[in-house]
């Protein structure tokens, strides 16, 4: 074995190319710089990169599905196309058809026996030495009466002009503010600029659980504005009634009461709108809000403003649900 050995390597067909690749391994080895071999580093900035543009997907995804509610929804549609249509006819026909075959001649009842009431009262006020003053109320009292039915006659115009005036503001309003910003993640938090796994996990986490109560509230922003939708035409319809109330002293309060709470449902779309505005900018200023502690822990930090976006959230849904009483307080309801 040894002689075999031996005489492999004495020949030159071994021994040339032998030495040729100790060679050219001595020279690589010599001149071979440090390796970058921070492998964990790359995995760690490529994990926390695809959480961050996660989270930031997530919170953008939310505030935009809040906007589509807004000016460009059933909040600004005209008095006859606020909730649709089904082939040719909408529920403006329908309420409209209610007013007009139903309410109003009850309306003008209403109407005709105030009307009766008051003349009995001045007949028995007159005597032979008060001519005079009786034909002078009498012709008031046509006057009053002549008034009112133009009122009660022309109630649904006059009901859709009041919401033409808010829808007007919400207009307004929109082209002013838009229907809302977006939101940057990177301008709000501090675990953006962290690479730190466990902060931006906490931090997905709590996204997907606010998705949920944002979807929520987008629900609750949708069916607020149809209910408010169908109380505008519903009470439309039976504005006769009160209309006819507010000229008989005794129930003068009733219709004044029915034409605040009309305004207050028609100013809740108002302030819909302005708390679907306000609400990406709202989140932006959570850091500024807080209480100014020095956060430490990315993790705290990240933790800290998730859950903020998610109470902001909570109080969306409150206040879009008590967007009806607010509007009824502004009124003096």
């Amino acid at each position: 074995m040894a002689q075999r050995i031996k005489r492999i390597t004495g020949d030159g067909r071994f021994a040339y190319p032998f030495a040729a690749a100790m060679l050219a391994c001595t020279l690589l080895f010599a001149v071979a710089g440090p390796a970058y071999a921070d492998i964990a580093g790359d995995i760690n900035a490529w994990l926390c990169g695809v959480l961050r543009d996660t989270c930031n997907w997530i919170f953008e995804g939310q505030v935009n599905m809040l906007k589509g509610i807004g000016a460009e929804g059933v909040l600004s549609a005209s008095f006859t196309q606020m909730l649709g249509s089904a082939g040719s006819v909408t529920m403006y026909d329908i309420v409209h058809g209610v007013w007009q075959v139903a309410i109003l001649p009850i309306g003008c009842g209403i109407l005709g026996f105030v009307f009766t009431v008051q003349l009995i009262k001045i007949s028995q006020r007159m005597d032979g030495n008060a001519s005079m003053p009786g034909v002078k109320e009498v012709v008031f009292l046509l006057v009053f009466f002549a008034v009112f039915l133009f009122l009660i006659q022309n109630s649904f115009e006059l009901m859709r002009a009041v919401y033409e005036v808010t829808r007007l503001a919400i207009s307004r309003v929109a082209g002013l503010f838009g229907t809302g910003g977006s939101v940057d993640l990177s301008t709000v938090s501090i675990t953006t600029t962290d690479d730190d796994v466990a902060a931006l996990l906490a931090m997905l986490v709590v996204a997907l659980v606010s998705w949920l109560v944002v979807i929520v509230a987008y629900v609750v922003a949708l069916v607020v504005s149809w209910a408010r939708a169908i109380q505008i035409y519903v009470m439309a319809a039976f504005s006769p009634i009160p209309l006819a109330l507010m000229s008989l002293d005794e129930t003068r309060q009733m219709g004044v009461g029915y034409l605040k709470n009309f305004a207050a449902v028609c100013l809740a779309g108002v302030i819909i709108l302005v708390l679907l505005v306000s609400f990406p900018v709202v989140l932006g200023g959570l850091n500024a809000a807080s209480a100014g502690v020095p956060v430490v822990d990315s993790v705290v930090g990240g933790l800290s403003y998730a859950l903020q976006y998610l109470a902001m959230c909570i109080l969306l849904i409150l206040a879009l649900v008590k967007s009806g009483s607010w509007s009824r307080d502004i009124m003096g309801g």
